[in-house]
């Protein structure tokens, strides 16, 4: 087993809050809903035909995502079966998510996913499994450059 203290398998730091994410039945009325009630303003809307549809909220230095699952068989689709809408993630930033990634499998840490994917709001991602993190849903992002 690699050594999680040795210098290669340092944590990149975490910049920020990337965003919150929050499982609801219909991204457009919540959406609405955060709008009048909470004054927070629609930055966009991005959908994966068949996946989910999300609209992102600015929240000062962070931002909500309400994710409206389309695929009824997705992750937020039974987390909306079994615990109703609400917050469903934390997302958090690092420069270098590869190198994330192999900080924290050579720490022991359990990820759900090991490959990174393109998410919404162009970032690629990874979450951790949530066995390992007293229970609360990690994604660690990166931001996809222009470009790339």
């Amino acid at each position: 087993m690699p050594d999680p203290a040795a210098p290669e398998h340092a944590l990149p730091p975490i910049l920020r809050i990337h965003h919150v994410g929050v499982v609801v039945r219909d991204a457009a009325l919540a959406a609405d809903t955060y709008e009048r009630g909470l004054g927070l303003a629609r930055l966009a809307v991005e959908e994966r035909p068949g996946a989910w549809r999300v609209a992102f909220m600015d929240a000062g230095d962070t931002r909500l995502e309400l994710i409206e699952p389309l695929d009824p068989t997705s992750s937020f689709a039974e987390a909306l079966r079994r615990r109703g809408e609400g917050a469903h993630h934390v997302a958090l930033e690092v420069a270098d998510l590869g190198r994330a990634i192999a900080a924290l499998e050579a720490r022991g840490v359990a990820l759900l996913d090991r490959q990174p994917r393109r998410q919404a709001g162009s970032v690629l991602s990874v979450f951790l499994d949530p066995r390992g993190t007293g229970g609360t849903l990690i994604e660690l992002v990166q931001q996809i450059r222009s470009g790339a």
